[in-house]
């Protein structure tokens, strides 16, 4: 399994931002250690009209990248993660609702995009 949710996913620009901080790396090191350019990784990682999705194979070389770096870089965690599994990241991109978006409360909804980075949630009926 990959180190980061697919690049379609919408936790994806949250999740690229969290691993290259927890990582020590600024935007300029990332883009010099997969090849791309310092713009696209900021473009990847923007919650804004300004966000793009990188294409699969820059997604490729992200993800090869920062699954190298991981291991040497971050502590390990009590427990090892599983087989198949991303290593767990404190501060990493939470879980899913475990119920469908259209169950969920007001107050879930908010401390859910709060979690995914969200500075304003505005709510009008």
């Amino acid at each position: 399994m990959p180190i980061l949710p697919a690049f379609e996913h919408p936790d994806f620009p949250v999740a690229l931002k969290t691993l290259r901080k927890q990582l020590g790396l600024s935007r300029t090191a990332l883009a010099g250690k997969v090849g791309l350019s310092t713009a696209a990784i900021q473009r990847y990682e923007a919650q804004d009209a300004s966000h793009i999705k990188p294409s699969r194979e820059a997604y490729e070389r992200l993800c090869a990248v920062l699954a190298e770096l991981v291991p040497a870089t971050l502590p390990a965690g009590p427990e090892q993660a599983g087989a198949g599994h991303a290593p767990a990241l404190a501060g990493s991109v939470p879980e899913p609702l475990s119920i469908p978006l259209a169950e969920a409360g007001i107050e879930q909804l908010i401390a859910r995009a709060k979690a995914l980075g969200a500075r304003k949630v505005i709510i009008e009926f």
